[in-house]
């Protein structure tokens, strides 16, 4: 199973997660993964156990559901068709927009050629999806005013990039659309996008298109993003809701691979050197259609070689309110529970995906008047939480195992050791390592009777650094303390 691109990622830890929860309850008919991220731990489970996959993000909560939830993932596989099930709407929709866009996506070809690279470049495993090539006059037109010199046609896109690409304006229309975005005024247009936070079903589908051009993608991409979100929604007949959950994880996975940022949304690149010209249109040559192909076909295949037990869920809610009054859509036997180890909101580095999940037209943080380079929305919209908070840490992870053991479920919890904010402040108060680790499995004794703590060298990377050697905690806490009990036939599986 591929993920999307992402911090923290428990791919390499699967196999050690997996004998945790084992130990932590060996007779578990159900797991709860409170914080699911990319999936991959809870679609790992789902091999052995019913699972709940909960995530305050809605797009993270989006790939579980694509993973996890399925009236029979072996017939959806068989009726997923990306032509008949997309094309027609995806092809509308892309018109509209391409209309108005012609000579700007037609120059964004020529730059990409003139680096040496392929426009619309398919995956390798899909092929071409929906291509539509810029017309050779179009193309012929562009390329005249292109710079011969290396140096020169750098700069020449710099310009284009980041001072000749429109920006919708958040505060008033000031946004110059011009030159190659002559004939898209009306798009960039405060009034339309108004019209769409009100209703965002109108179509055209432009939010990508009109917030993110030249930022985490390419023009051609941020059309096709858009167009591509228009015909996942406009999926109608049997397996609808079904395909709708698959596309929208294929596309999550697509545009993760395709940002010309770095590994997340943190911040687009500055285009500071002609090498990081050159690298961020040959992210920004990728086609987002063809990746979506290639990810749908390895979501389907990995669904459908699964054996499901029934009864998995996927909630969006912030984890006291799964731990608290939504406990009874889970009654898990273990929590499983991985929450964020650093001061780093994790809503700052995947706003984007956050925003096309949800797709209504949030409002951008501006300051002075402008908008942000990050394109953030405004920071009411923006999920902040207490483990990444230095003096909310310690009690946000008392209450998670208090919370857990009060529920009567066992708790498999990870934690970074090095970077791991609560280890971190316990550490700059005067501990020692030995002593912080001590702490933790003291914290969570105060609610569990059988307490064990391992570690697990792994190399990471993560936020364009390089692999360096941290160490992975798996906190198993079995036998909670607390009287209170799931109501329940017989005697709880892991009291």
């Amino acid at each position: 199973m591929r993920t999307i691109w992402y911090m923290g990622v428990k791919t390499r830890l699967t196999a050690e997660i997996q004998a945790a929860v084992a130990r932590a309850c060996p007779r578990a008919g159900s797991v709860l993964d409170l914080m699911s991220g990319t999936a991959v731990v809870a679609q790992t489970l789902a091999a052995t156990h019913r699972v709940v996959a909960n995530d305050v993000q809605a797009y993270a909560a989006a790939i579980a559901r694509a993973y996890l939830v399925h009236t029979d993932p072996v017939r959806l596989a068989r009726a997923l068709d990306v032509e008949r099930d997309l094309g027609a709407a995806y092809r509308s929709n892309h018109a509209a927009l391409l209309e108005r866009l012609t000579p700007a996506v037609a120059l964004e070809d020529a730059f990409v050629e003139a680096h040496g690279l392929a426009p619309d470049a398919a995956d390798p495993h899909a092929g071409p999806v929906f291509p539509a090539p810029s017309a050779p006059a179009d193309l012929a037109r562009a390329r005249r005013g292109l710079p011969r010199d290396p140096a020169g046609l750098a700069a020449a896109y710099r310009a284009f990039a980041l001072q000749g690409t429109p920006a919708f304006g958040e505060v008033a229309d000031a946004a110059v659309v011009d030159g190659p975005f002559r004939g898209a005024a009306d798009l960039f247009a405060r009034a339309t996008v108004e019209a769409r936070r009100a209703d965002p079903r109108l179509r055209p589908y432009l939010l990508a298109t009109v917030y993110y051009p030249n930022v985490y993608f390419g023009l051609r991409q941020a059309i096709a993003v858009d167009s591509l979100r228009c015909a996942i929604d406009a999926l109608e007949g049997p397996l609808a809701r079904e395909k709708r959950a698959h596309y929208l994880a294929a596309l999550l996975h697509a545009v993760s691979v395709s940002t010309s940022a770095t590994s997340h949304f943190c911040q687009p690149r500055g285009l500071s050197s002609d090498a990081e010209v050159h690298a961020v249109l040959a992210r920004r040559a990728l086609s987002v259609p063809s990746r979506l192909a290639a990810y749908s076909r390895e979501i389907a295949a990995t669904c459908a070689a699964t054996r499901y037990r029934p009864g998995n869920a996927v909630l969006s809610e912030d984890w006291r309110a799964v731990l608290g009054p939504r406990w009874g859509d889970v009654q898990a036997d273990v929590v499983y529970a991985d929450p964020p180890y650093t001061a780093d909101h994790y809503s700052r580095f995947y706003h984007a995906l956050e925003v096309l999940t949800r797709y209504d037209y949030p409002v951008l943080k501006t300051v002075d008047g402008r908008l942000t380079k990050g394109r953030y929305p405004a920071l009411g919209a923006r999920h902040r939480s207490g483990f990444c908070v230095r003096r909310q840490v310690e009690a946000e992870v008392a209450d998670l195992v208090r919370l857990t053991a009060a529920r009567g479920a066992a708790l498999v919890l990870s934690y970074g050791e090095e970077n791991g904010l609560l280890l971190r402040t316990w550490r700059d108060a005067g501990c020692s390592r030995a002593e912080a680790l001590r702490r933790l499995e003291r914290l969570a004794a105060a609610s569990y009777g059988d307490v064990s703590l391992e570690r697990k060298p792994l190399l990471h990377s993560g936020q364009g650094d390089s692999n360096h050697t941290v160490t992975e905690l798996l906190l198993v806490a079995r036998r909670p303390r607390s009287a209170r009990r799931r109501a329940r036939r017989g005697a709880p599986a892991c009291a």
